[in-house]
């Protein structure tokens, strides 16, 4: 009885051409809007952005209407593009929704 549900829903992927449908309308099914930044935390990303290059920080970005957490340094910051470039992508910087570091007391140490 447990697994009725999947059986259930197995003849709608019969055909290969059906399954990439159902796989798209399921991606565009849970896509979010576009969280608004405030000006405290673009202040904040600016900040982090300019001084914090080479520090190993945590990322929240939005891609594609969906929110992604990546920890990791910034390789290279292309002011004049808007671009930031990780080790493994890149991405425009209106895409980062927060930057937190998380060794605050790195500085100090």
């Amino acid at each position: 009885m447990a697994d009725r549900g999947m059986k259930k829903w197995l003849p709608f992927a019969s055909l290969v051409e059906q399954q990439d449908y159902l796989d798209k309308m399921l991606y565009e099914k849970y896509k979010v809007s576009r969280p608004l930044v405030s000006v405290e935390q673009a202040r904040k990303i600016d900040y982090i952005l300019k001084y914090y290059l080479d520090s190993f920080l945590s990322f929240k970005l939005y891609i594609d209407g969906y929110l992604y957490t990546y920890k990791g340094k910034i390789l290279k910051l292309d002011k004049n593009k808007k671009i930031v470039y990780f080790d493994d992508f890149f991405l425009p910087i209106k895409d980062i929704i927060d930057i937190e570091n998380p060794n605050p007391f790195s500085d100090i140490c």
